[in-house]
């Protein structure tokens, strides 16, 4: 571990490295005809891979004039007198039109760095195209109904997940998790009052103490992304409020998140805010900067009986750079668009994490692995990117 970092259990290395982590994606183009903003029109808000437009190609099938009598098989003879072969499979059966009803999933697997932590996040369910109109603006607009599942080494859980995007510029979400902790890793840790001490080394004297415990949590999160896109230029706002009541041990009003990396309140509010700024390239590669800002609600409730309230810490803030490199964008396939995401960002504002416990030049950073894609129907039977290959295909036959 770095200089400076502390390396008591505290940091806990089973929860979620970042909230709306799954990194930016490019929004709709404007400038671009519908065809190219179908393929690059992806937003990150949505919980289904981003699709093409669904224009049907012509069937190539034989005509309906009679045939000759001459011919045994049925097909009219050509003016050098051979008989074409009869169709293909694959000739015959052009793509289907793109459906209202899909089953879609997203995933993915972090790791974070100051503080500690490790997650797989899966999300899968029911999608249905609001406006069936191929439009930059209403491609992608769709209600999404589906369950969202957490995997931690200190803890586990989830819930069912509302997604609904009435145009591709602006996705509203609710979510609502049960989260069960194991007391490992140092977690959960809770204490009395919003002015106790939750530094990394206090969390780590309590985790030598065995003052950690197990623990069952509840936790809706209701979720707002606005995001537009100018030519290679892309931005996102995506602001989430969390809303939590955790059995936490008798005595105690407050508890650690280390989603957040924030005290947050028991039966109350806190919210975070990321803002990108990104350039879009031609061949996979996403660079900009994310800003991150971090805010806990309490009230008179969450101060220990007698202590006079008080505001007890400002919102942190944190900035840094953001690379996200796409593989591939093969809306065709079940298994699309798998992306790196790496994120270092340095504390700009922290009660603790700019000198005061850690150094301040030690970074948040994440590194993730995203992926996503079409369940059923199989978005091959249905998907213009499958066009070029089963034409392909009917060639080679």
């Amino acid at each position: 571990m770095t200089s400076g970092a502390h390396a008591a259990p505290g940091p806990n290395p089973g929860d979620p490295p970042d909230p709306g982590l799954r990194g930016p994606e490019e929004p709709p183009d404007p400038s671009k005809p519908d065809a190219d903003a179908v393929d690059d029109a992806d937003t990150e808000a949505t919980p289904d891979a981003a699709t093409p437009d669904d224009a049907t190609p012509n069937d190539a099938t034989a005509s309906d004039a009679t045939p000759d009598d001459s011919s045994s098989t049925g097909a009219l003879p050509t003016a050098g007198g051979d008989t074409p072969p009869p169709p293909t499979d694959l000739q015959e059966a052009p793509l289907a039109p793109r459906p209202r009803h899909r089953w879609i999933y997203t995933n993915l697997i972090g790791a974070r760095y100051n503080p500690l932590g490790l997650i797989n996040d899966l999300t899968i369910g029911y999608r249905y195209q609001l406006i069936n109109k191929d439009s930059i603006l209403f491609n992608e607009s769709f209600i999404a109904a589906q369950a969202h599942v957490i995997a931690t080494p200190a803890y586990a859980g989830g819930g069912p997940k509302l997604d609904i995007q009435p145009a591709a510029v602006l996705n509203l979400s609710a979510s609502y998790d049960v989260l069960g902790f194991f007391g490992a890793f140092g977690s959960l840790q809770s204490f009395p009052s919003a002015t106790s001490e939750w530094s990394d080394t206090r969390i780590g004297e309590l985790a030598d103490m065995d003052l950690n415990y197990a623990a069952l949590a509840h936790m809706v999160t209701l979720s707002g992304l606005l995001q537009g896109k100018v030519k290679n230029i892309a931005f996102r706002d995506n602001i989430k409020f969390y809303w939590s009541d955790y059995d936490l041990r008798d005595g105690d009003r407050v508890f650690y998140s280390q989603t957040l990396d924030m005290l947050l309140p028991d039966r109350g509010w806190a919210m975070t805010n990321d803002l990108d700024l990104l350039y879009l390239f031609d061949f996979g590669l996403t660079l900009g900067a994310r800003y991150t800002a971090t805010r806990a609600f309490f009230t008179e409730q969450h101060f220990a009986p007698g202590e006079e309230p008080v505001s007890v810490f400002a919102p942190t803030h944190r900035l840094g750079p953001a690379l996200i490199y796409t593989f591939n964008k093969r809306a065709d396939k079940r298994f699309n668009e798998p992306s790196l995401i790496v994120l270092p960002q340095w504390w700009i504002r922290h009660p603790y994490r700019t000198g005061q416990d850690v150094h301040g030049a030690i970074p948040y950073f994440v590194v993730a692995f995203t992926f996503k894609g079409d369940l059923y129907p199989d978005p091959a039977l249905w998907n213009a990117k499958s066009e070029p290959l089963r034409g392909k295909r009917a060639r080679a036959k």
